[in-house]
């Protein structure tokens, strides 16, 4: 008779095989007018790999991005114009664009990651506008009216229904290595790091090269995105208005109200965040309004500023301890 799993190997694995199940049901569920919410679903995926990574970055070793909608162009970018204008094999010109994103990053994070706190914020928000000009401004991009008919990637078909299930893939993947990397003794020494450099260097922890390979990890990962967003959700068309600094804030929204030392949290974040987001489109086109962008705004800080007075570490953490609470309280009255 095999021995039971450790708990800690059953609690590793509870999560993502819950998120398999949802994945594999939900989407089934929307059909007729419903079926909108397909679409909706693969843009959740795609921020939630963009937020996973700056969830590493920002709540396991303490540096503030605001550039990585910036690096979510460039590997989107990088992928198409390697497929369609050097006409290179889809899967070479995605290989080529996230090696590319990888150097870039290694390049940007040896120099940027020198500096700390509101500088380094500074500097990536620099660079996400930096990408983001020279992507409205050269000729190889298209410029402001961006790329058209790039080649789809169709794995498992070409469908909407199919689509969410190859994004949803590789959400699933990216959250599994997550895990297991911050429950490692990597993620023990991020940890360190965020707490305090010095006491970290001081107990051996190689604090700069562990910073600079996060950073270069959550960047890849924003290009990861982005060659999904731009084979995958959108193959048609390919415009420079997804990769503006405002999705940057976005995205650094979302991990704030999600759970900065959580990954669950920041996948909560990128679906609460998108869902609001879609929410608040619909009620304007009941409303017949074109002013929803100005309340979404005013929503979005609302949220932020009540997750932040509720449950400073953010939503998941948060409520995970109003869930101990409740069960504390249960098994002392049985």
């Amino acid at each position: 008779m095999k021995p039971p799993l450790p708990p800690s190997y059953l609690s590793l694995y509870r999560g993502p095989a819950i998120l398999l199940v949802l994945v594999a049901v939900l989407p089934l569920c929307a059909r007729g007018h419903f079926s909108y919410l397909l679409s909706l679903a693969q843009l959740c995926g795609i921020y939630a790999i963009i937020v996973t990574g700056l969830t590493l970055l920002l709540g396991y070793t303490g540096q503030v991005s605001l550039g990585h909608a910036g690096f979510y162009g460039l590997g989107a970018y990088a992928a198409a114009i390697l497929a369609t204008v050097c006409h290179l094999p889809v899967w070479l010109a995605i290989l080529l664009a996230l090696t590319a994103t990888g150097v870039c990053m290694f390049v940007a994070g040896v120099s940027l990651l020198r500096l700390k706190g509101h500088y380094l914020a500074l500097a990536t928000l620099c660079t996400g506008i930096i990408i983001y000009e020279v992507i409205t401004k050269m000729e190889i991009t298209g410029g402001a009216a961006g790329l058209y008919d790039l080649p789809e990637i169709a794995l498992l078909g070409q469908g909407p229904l199919a689509k969410t299930y190859l994004i949803w893939a590789v959400v699933i993947l990216v959250l599994l290595w997550a895990v297991h990397l911050t429950e490692s003794p990597y993620g023990r020494a991020l940890r360190a790091i965020d707490g305090d450099e010095d006491a970290a260097a001081a107990m051996g922890v190689r604090v700069f090269p562990l910073k600079l390979t996060i950073f270069i990890v959550s960047g890849v990962l924003a290009a990861l995105a982005g060659i999904l967003y731009a084979f995958v959700y959108s193959p048609s068309y390919l415009g420079p208005e997804e990769f503006s600094i405002m999705h940057s804030v976005s995205f650094l929204i979302m991990v704030v109200i999600g759970g900065m030392g959580s990954v669950w949290g920041g996948l909560a974040g990128a679906v609460v965040l998108t869902g609001l987001h879609e929410l608040l489109n619909l009620l304007g086109e009941r409303l017949h309004s074109t002013d929803m962008a100005k309340y979404e705004h005013l929503v979005f800080g609302a949220l932020l500023i009540v997750i932040l007075v509720f449950s400073r570490d953010g939503m998941m953490p948060g409520l995970r301890r109003s869930l101990l609470r409740l069960a504390g309280k249960g098994m002392r009255r049985a």
